[in-house]
C-alpha cells in the first residue's frame, strides 16, 4: 500500500473524529458570537426579505454544526492525500510528530492567512478563529499522525 492511500485513510478516519470534535464547537462559536454574526446577517439581508434575521441566525445555527461536520470528512480526505504525499518531506522523526507539524502548517494557512477576512466581522472573531483554529489543527495533525501509523502495513519477520 503506498503512503497516499495510508494518507487518504486516516485522512478520512481523521476528518470524522474531527468533524466529531468541532461540530459542537462551532455551535458554542456560533452563540457565543451570536451579536456579531446577527449584524453580518442584517448588513447582508436585502430590505425586502421574507426572512427576519433571527430566522437567518437560527438556520445559521442549525446548518454550521452539520457543515463542519461534512467538511471535516472531505478536508480530512484532501489532507490525507497531501499528508500522504509529503510524507517523507515533513520534519518529524514519527508520524505523530509529522503529523503536528503538517496541522500547524494547516493552522499557518487557513487560520493565519486566509481566516484574516474574518476581520470583515470583528477582531473578536478573527482571533477566536485563530485560538479555535491552532487547537483544532494540532488535534486534527495528531489524529493525521497517529492514523497514518496505525495504517501503514506491518511487515513480517
Amino acid at each position: 500500500m503506498n503512503k497516499v492511500t495510508v494518507g487518504v485513510k486516516a485522512g478520512v478516519v481523521s476528518g470524522a473524529i474531527y468533524g466529531i470534535i468541532i461540530a459542537p464547537i462551532t455551535y458554542i462559536t456560533l452563540i457565543f458570537l451570536k451579536e456579531d454574526i446577527m449584524s453580518s446577517i442584517i448588513a447582508s439581508l436585502p430590505p425586502d426579505s421574507s426572512i427576519i434575521v433571527e430566522q437567518a441566525y437560527n438556520i445559521v445555527l442549525l446548518i454550521g454544526p452539520i457543515f463542519a461536520f461534512i467538511t471535516g470528512i472531505i478536508l480530512g480526505l484532501i489532507f490525507g492525500i497531501i499528508y500522504g504525499w509529503a510524507y517523507d518531506k515533513i520534519p518529524g522523526r514519527t508520524s505523530m510528530i509529522k503529523g503536528i507539524v503538517f496541522g500547524i502548517i494547516l493552522w499557518l494557512i487557513f487560520s493565519v492567512l486566509l481566516g484574516s477576512g474574518n476581520l470583515q466581522y470583528s477582531v473578536t472573531y478573527y482571533l477566536y478563529g485563530l485560538g479555535e483554529g491552532l487547537i483544532t489543527s494540532l488535534i486534527f495533525g495528531l489524529l493525521l499522525g497517529f492514523f497514518y501509523n496505525r495504517f501503514i502495513p506491518k511487515t513480517a519477520g
